[in-house]
């Protein structure tokens, strides 16, 4: 599969799940507490490179563990799982070692441009803490993206 067919099949797929990670940023904005220094929209891609993407919600803060129990049931945004059928949702599951660009970069590209998106159709205008998109890893080509 070529760049260009994987990122439309990719974007494809982010869009199904735009409705379900906005109802869990609605959920999760209120119970976001004060103390909170920076709320992370953050990227997991599989070390491989074969398709597997989770963004999940994470606050920073003083004790990390009591900011995020907060937020823990509507923290997970999109989550890749393995089924007897291939991954679901659909991703396009890859092999990353003969494949002649990255697929790291460009699933984490697009994951990056779909939350940001997602998080610019619900309304935060109440927090006062910066929100930033990241990859856990350092991958893609135009992230960190610094929301508010």
């Amino acid at each position: 599969m070529e760049r260009d067919e994987y990122v439309e099949t990719v974007k494809g797929v982010l869009e199904g799940a735009t409705g379900s990670a906005k109802g869990k940023l609605v959920v999760a904005i209120p119970l976001i507490p004060t103390v909170t220094k920076a709320i992370t929209l953050e990227i997991f891609v599989d070390q491989d490179g074969e398709g597997f993407l989770d963004v999940q919600l994470s606050l920073d803060g003083p004790d990390l563990h009591v900011l995020n129990q907060n937020i823990s049931d509507c923290a997970t945004l999109f989550e890749t799982k393995v089924t007897q059928d291939g991954l679901e949702p659909p991703l396009p599951l890859m092999d990353s070692f003969n494949e002649k660009f990255s697929v790291h970069d460009a699933l984490t590209d697009c994951a990056g441009e779909w939350i940001s998106t997602v998080w610019k159709q619900i309304d935060s205008s109440d927090l006062k803490t910066p929100v930033f998109v990241r990859s856990h890893d350092g991958y893609g080509t135009n992230l960190p993206i610094r929301l508010k």
